[in-house]
């Protein structure tokens, strides 16, 4: 068990190693958009969609659309041969004998969603319809089971349209009302005392550079707010904006288009 674990623990070494020299890069900055659209929209309809469909299904069982007759019909009553349908009456037959104390089935709706028997919503036992009866093959208990359940989907549903209804009005009222507010108290440090600052700066990766390409131009820009540093060259060996004015140094251009503009202006104080 020793050696097994050893060796499943080098595995992942090596592989761990390989991902994080060659194939994992820096997340993109995404934020948390997606997650807070998928939480606030896909969860909460899901969480509707689901108690209404379990609902349906628990009404609907137990899905075979037949329901017992309160007695035989004495055209049954007796013994008969019934030969397979595909044999006629040469075939085997199979000789069955019904009583008046047997019990018949016949056809019922048990679908609340039948298309052009109407849709009929909640599920629960009170909701009939011209071809649909739920106390018809429902038992007791399923009675009380899906009358609980299906008013409780009702509700559910109420609520995930009010909290959709909600959301909009609040993003509606945002357009003419403010929503910000603090966050912590002001610890009277200002942004240029922070040791581990750094600040935004348009950069391209490149696989062919072991540090990123600043696409910008670095010369207004304090080194101290670049997230990394080459121990070897400056911020200018990186920046594409002095490549592309030697490249368009025959058409006499000052400033390069194209590259985003990013400037530090530092407190009076630090002048």
């Amino acid at each position: 068990s020793f050696f097994l674990c050893s060796f499943s623990l080098g595995i992942k070494y090596f592989v761990d190693r390989f991902c994080l020299m060659r194939s994992w890069k820096k997340a993109p900055q995404l934020g948390a958009k997606i997650s807070l659209f998928s939480r606030r929209y896909f969860f909460t309809m899901a969480i509707g969609v689901m108690a209404i469909i379990s609902s349906y299904y628990w009404s609907g069982f137990p899905f075979d659309n037949l329901c017992p007759n309160d007695s035989i019909n004495s055209t049954y009553e007796g013994s008969f041969t019934i030969f397979p349908l595909d044999q006629g009456n040469d075939g085997t037959g199979i000789n069955v004998t019904f009583t008046p104390s047997d019990v018949d089935y016949r056809f019922c709706n048990q679908n609340f969603m039948e298309p052009g028997s109407g849709f009929t919503f909640p599920f629960v036992p009170t909701s009939t319809s011209e071809n649909t009866n739920p106390l018809e093959w429902m038992t007791d208990d399923q009675i009380t089971t899906t009358t609980y359940f299906g008013w409780a989907a009702l509700g559910i549903a109420g609520v995930v349209v009010l909290r959709f209804f909600y959301g909009w009005f609040g993003m509606f009222m945002s357009l003419f009302k403010s929503s910000y507010s603090a966050v912590g108290d002001d610890q009277n440090i200002p942004f240029s005392k922070v040791a581990s600052r750094s600040a935004y700066i348009p950069q391209v990766a490149s696989p062919l550079f072991a540090y990123p390409l600043v696409a910008c131009n670095t010369d207004k820009i304090d080194e101290e707010l670049y997230d990394w540093e080459d121990s070897d060259r400056d911020y200018r060996y990186y920046d594409l904006s002095k490549d592309a004015k030697k490249l368009l140094s025959g058409l006499n251009v000052e400033e390069p288009p194209g590259f985003s503009v990013v400037r530090h202006y530092p407190p009076p104080a630090e002048n």
